[in-house]
């Protein structure tokens, strides 16, 4: 059976049975973070020291300017988190953290950066505001970014980790309402902040196909500030069967693309959207079903700049058009110490006319199967994501043991396929690499 045979049978199963009688709000809606411990005033201090260990298992690639030639360590990065939280009696919250990374394989890739930083307050018991650096989770899905293209990503190692592990922090102000069963969001971005990614020549370069061109590669960051903001906002309606949402944004993707080429400069730029969408969702039974969908106007695509036409035109190396997105996916928990997720996206380009040097319709999903062992220790996690039309895949294997409740080893590996030249991972499809590691909280 095929990705889109399975998409559709999803619809159909989503909307075609009862519902179940678990409150659908209290499982899915997150409470403002001032209420989720309730302490009564006080300082409270914690971090984690997390280690991660790479080893490159394939000889990279001699078509591209990679700076890792064969097989061997590839990272060895130390991540230290501190953070520091006060909660008062008058419903006020304040953390500030801080993030160190230094890596011994690459030491030009260290860095320190305020993490998840802010002070919420809430004036009435339905009324939330939040401003400063934190995260900001508006959509369903667990591997895709639809709705929530609010914080950008870490993709410094395509597909170690999950979606919710590698978003990053962006200042911004959050203004929440909510009843018993609707609220509304409205935030303003502060801040923007690209996807991070591999460092020049890096395994997973995003520019790496560019590199061996005698161009300097330059990127036109956008102006996003507290007097120029980017928006968003969310309704949601709730009930125990499942919820609605409807969202829209105006703001600036964090994938930036080649547009233009002067005098010896390969000009980069981030593409300002138009957002809007809706998701829905399901409870049946062990199941939580899932739908999202997302229409975005303003997106930047390659054109097809091959051939005498782009030395023409090397002004317009990528054009802006919309994208209708849309996912279907659920989550399996009816078998004890078991869960089964499966999502499907569905991407197709329009409004563009002309060759595209990127295919106008994608169909990619994830499916991953996870389980946990001696009493809850052990945990063995399974994921595939593959793109159909582009004949391309990643399969990851990892467990984690927790030694203590403080201390957790783990250890996996991944592979990356692809079957062309002009495919999607074809520049990546030679690091296929294992992992260890270990994350100490205190």
């Amino acid at each position: 059976m095929t990705l889109r045979n399975w998409s559709a049978a999803m619809l159909l199963f989503f909307w075609g049975y009862a519902a179940a009688a678990e409150d659908f709000f209290q499982i899915t809606e997150d409470k403002p973070s001032r209420a989720v411990e309730d302490t009564g005033g006080g300082v409270e201090f914690s971090g984690s020291l997390t280690h991660r260990f790479h080893y490159a298992l394939t000889n990279q690639r001699d078509q591209f300017a990679f700076r890792r030639e064969g097989t061997g360590a590839v990272s060895n990065r130390y991540d230290l988190l501190l953070e520091a939280r006060y909660r008062s009696e008058n419903n006020v919250n304040m953390q500030l953290a801080g993030l160190a990374s230094y890596d011994a394989e690459l030491e030009d890739a260290s860095y320190m950066e305020v993490d998840q930083s802010y002070i919420e307050w809430g004036p009435t018991p339905s009324l939330n505001i939040k401003s400063g650096r934190q995260i900001i989770s508006l959509g369903e899905s667990n591997y895709f970014q639809l709705a929530d293209r609010i914080n950008p990503v870490d993709e410094r190692a395509f597909g170690l980790s999950e979606l919710s592990e590698t978003l990053l922090p962006v200042a911004a102000s959050r203004l929440s309402y909510y009843q018993s069963r609707w609220g509304v969001d409205l935030i303003a971005l502060h801040e923007f902040r690209p996807n991070h990614y591999d460092e020049p020549y890096g395994d997973f370069d995003p520019y790496i196909e560019f590199r061996d061109m005698p161009l300097e590669i330059q990127e036109n960051r956008p102006d996003v500030s507290l007097t120029s903001p980017d928006v968003a906002g969310r309704f949601f309606l709730s009930r125990p069967w499942g919820d609605i949402a409807l969202f829209a944004s105006r703001l600036h993707g964090r994938e930036a693309r080649p547009t233009a080429v002067s005098e010896n400069t390969l000009h980069f730029d981030y593409s300002e959207l138009t957002l809007m969408g809706a998701s829905a969702n399901r409870v049946l039974g062990s199941w939580l079903l899932k739908s999202e969908y997302a229409y975005s106007d303003g997106d930047l695509y390659l054109r097809d700049y091959s051939g005498e036409r782009a030395m023409q035109d090397s002004n317009a190396l990528s054009v802006t058009g919309s994208t209708h997105r849309w996912m279907v996916g659920g989550r399996y928990t009816g078998a004890r110490n078991l869960t089964l997720d499966l999502e499907i996206l569905s991407s197709h380009i329009v409004s563009v006319d002309g060759p595209l040097g990127e295919d106008r319709t994608q169909l990619k999903g994830v499916a991953s199967i996870e389980r946990q062992m001696l009493n809850e220790k052990l945990v063995a996690n399974l994921t595939y994501m593959g793109w159909e039309d582009n004949l391309a895949s990643m399969v990851r294997v990892r467990l984690d043991y927790a030694l203590q409740d403080d201390v957790v080893v783990f250890a996996g590996a991944v592979n990356y396929s692809a079957s062309a030249e002009d495919q999607m991972l074809a520049p990546y499809r030679n690091n296929d690499r294992m992992f260890v590691g270990f994350t100490l909280s205190f």
